[in-house]
């Protein structure tokens, strides 16, 4: 191997150790899955051999031996989450199977970057709080400190809280670890990890339970805190991206502002980001924008997933297909529905 070859494999490799993240477990095709999944190999020993991780993140991760496994399922969940919300968007939050995860996209201090922290984070903590209640750690459990809140006589405290405390002290551990909170970058990513966390715990809602002598009486309330659906976060934060604040670094003191001391400082939920986003239309690598050609649209819609705005004014075209789906379906007793098989011509349209 020549020299310049050795050189261009060296920084390569540099290249991705900059950019690792623990983000890579949550991909299923990622090379750190068949290191999850090895048999016969102690659980300590699997979390050294995640390269993406910091010292600290090996660390926490040696705690337990499902933690490698939750933390994977949280990286998941954030990522299906992000390309769920943003499915109708010209940035449909695109993979890749590298150790950045989101490529170039995270190059630039802008709205999408700072969804994708958002989600990350909170998708770590879901998992991490939802693993507690299950008792799959032996770190945690149900948060019974919320047995000591007055109820005022309406209901009775019981079932499994989750421990959203334990969930996220967990998860800023894990996920702040690696940022630098001296620099733009990092006091951009910490907040927003933050603003994902904080998310989960404003949702959290009261799930009751009825017991009574008579069937439909209500002689007993029971209650328990419980987190919203992740789909749910996902859109809270989804709206927040859309209100997200703009926002500069105060050098003396380290910490973001908004870019116009008129404007309100957002709050610690809300996102922030340092750039504006480009519009991701056409195909420019180098900001991570895969453009929207190609790109199926709404031919009937005048929001962002309409043809109009999702094409950049480029037109479309329409193709025909046709499918086959049931019809005419019957109930045959006792216990079979038989269907009748009819086809269906759809219009699909896709940007020029």
């Amino acid at each position: 191997m020549s020299l310049t070859w050795i050189w261009v494999f060296t920084c390569t490799l540099l290249l991705q150790t900059v950019h690792a993240s623990w983000w890579y477990l949550g991909l299923s095709s990622s090379a750190y899955q068949s290191t999850m999944d090895s048999a016969g190999i102690n659980y300590r020993s699997k979390c050294t051999k995640i390269a993406v991780f910091a010292p600290r993140q090996m660390e926490l991760c040696r705690k337990s031996k499902n933690i490698l496994e939750i933390i994977s399922k949280g990286a998941s969940t954030g990522i299906e989450e992000c390309q769920y919300q943003f499915s109708d968007r010209r940035w449909n939050c695109t993979t890749f199977n590298n150790t950045s995860v989101f490529g170039k996209v995270l190059s630039k201090e802008t709205r999408e970057r700072a969804y994708i922290y958002a989600v990350s984070s909170a998708g770590v903590m879901y998992s991490i709080t939802k693993a507690c209640a299950k008792g799959d750690l032996h770190m945690c459990s149900c948060d019974t400190s919320i047995r000591n809140k007055e109820t005022k006589g309406e209901f009775l405290w019981g079932g499994c809280s989750h421990n959203v405390k334990f969930g996220e002290r967990f998860t800023r551990e894990f996920v702040d670890t690696k940022e630098n909170g001296e620099d733009p970058d990092g006091l951009m990513n910490i907040w927003n990890n933050g603003a994902g966390r904080k998310t989960i715990k404003s949702s959290m809602r009261l799930l009751c339970k009825c017991y009574g002598v008579f069937s439909g009486s209500c002689s007993v309330k029971i209650c328990w805190r419980t987190m919203a659906p992740f789909r749910e976060i996902g859109r809270h934060l989804k709206q927040k991206f859309d209100g997200a604040s703009l926002v500069t670094i105060n050098s003396k003191k380290s910490k973001l502002k908004p870019v116009d001391r008129r404007i309100k400082k957002p709050a610690k939920d809300e996102l922030v980001y340092m750039e504006d986003s480009p519009d991701y239309c056409e195909y420019d690598p180098g900001i991570g924008s895969l453009g929207t050609r190609g790109r199926q649209c709404n031919r009937t819609s005048y929001g962002l997933d309409g043809c109009s705005l999702m094409c950049c004014g480029r037109g479309y075209y329409t193709t025909v297909r046709e499918i086959k789906e049931d019809c005419n379906c019957k109930f045959h007793w006792c216990c079979r529905v038989e269907c009748d098989k009819c086809s269906k011509k759809i219009e699909e349209h896709f940007c020029n």
